[in-house]
């Protein structure tokens, strides 16, 4: 039975995902989640239409615009022709399913993570949890977060934003359980304890601006090996 997303970015994220606003890092985060999500596809769609009809009531400056659309031309009618051997073999390529291994599982990934994935960091692992960084540019962490049947992650808040994408299986914390496709977001204001099923382990995109703070007990020994999430 297919899993019916319910968590997803805003209404405001996905117009500055259309406008091409976002950073790189949570553009991804929020691609990522559009290719697993029906309903933001239909609504990206919507918006980029809206942004479009809104663009072509604007006034241009005739000569500006005459001027832009022959450079359009120039570039296109200079680009080299595929033979039609090439183009066919082109067309007939099947493309391939983005895909990645750990503990002993192979999972897919959307299209959105496909580049990044082929060169991820080697997996660390630390109990039943372990992570792969994706190579960025930007200032926030982006890694592949797997977590075993029945691992709690220990109880944390978070120094800066943290998006987290659930890609298979769920995960559940205080405030509800999450499937393929949702997207949590939080906040410094946010504490939680996110674990998984007892029958089920869990891939998700995660995407931190600043390091967790773990809260209780032995595990505070974790902040100083921040490394390993962050």
């Amino acid at each position: 039975m297919t899993h019916a997303v319910k968590f997803h970015p805003g209404l405001m994220l996905l117009e500055q995902y259309v406008e091409g606003s976002l950073s790189a890092d949570v553009a991804i985060a929020v691609s990522a989640h559009v290719d697993l999500c029906p309903h933001c596809q239909q609504l990206s769609k919507d918006i980029t239409n809206d942004q479009a009809a809104v663009l072509s009531e604007q006034e241009v400056n005739s000569r500006d615009s005459e001027h832009e659309w022959q450079q359009m031309l120039n570039f296109i009618t200079s680009q080299p022709v595929l033979t039609s051997g090439a183009a066919a073999t082109q067309t007939n390529v099947a493309p391939q399913v983005a895909s990645v291994t750990v503990n002993g599982r192979t999972f897919e990934i959307p299209r959105a993570l496909a580049r990044l994935a082929e060169k991820q960091n080697k997996w660390l692992h630390l109990g039943g949890i372990a992570t792969a960084k994706l190579p960025t540019a930007d200032k926030q962490h982006v890694s592949l977060l797997y977590i075993d049947k029945g691992t709690e992650v220990p109880n944390h808040t978070h120094l800066g934003l943290e998006m987290t994408l659930v890609l298979a299986g769920k995960i559940v914390d205080e405030n509800g359980e999450y499937g393929v496709g949702d997207l949590l977001i939080n906040s410094p204001d946010d504490t939680h304890t996110p674990r998984t099923l007892a029958d089920e382990d869990c891939l998700c995109l995660s995407v931190l601006s600043a390091p967790l703070k773990f809260n209780k007990g032995l595990t505070r020994l974790l902040n100083p090996l921040q490394q390993f999430f962050y």
